[in-house]
């Protein structure tokens, strides 16, 4: 993934606009999204405020290959310690690919 890409999936994560996100670096929000769609790359100067801002390690913009799968399991107090429910949060195309290339791996007959 490009750090376009990057920058998408941690602001959509957080439920964090592009708007919210151009107006804390003081750019224009045409700038920003120019930088999630690769067609202008970012200054290096931004680097550390978007990280800052996304809540993230500067790493993680840079990261190759991102897991868009977030799985949030809660076991509430049964005494059989049963999960009451399992939450995907898929949050594009390339999650849902993700998901069913795992459950083929995990529901291969041995």
């Amino acid at each position: 993934m490009s750090i376009g890409d990057n920058l998408r999936v941690i602001r959509n994560q957080n439920n964090i606009s592009q708007q919210e996100v151009a107006d804390f670096l003081g750019v224009d929000r045409k700038t920003y999204v120019s930088w999630e769609a690769g067609t202008v790359d970012i200054k290096s100067s931004y680097i550390p405020k978007l990280a800052k801002f996304l809540r993230v390690e500067i790493n993680d913009l840079f990261r190759e290959k991102s897991s868009n799968i977030v799985i949030n399991q809660h076991n509430a107090d049964n005494k059989d310690s049963s999960i009451n429910g399992i939450i995907l949060l898929l949050t594009d195309k390339e999650a849902v690919n993700q998901l069913v290339e795992i459950m083929r791996e995990k529901l291969r007959p041995q």
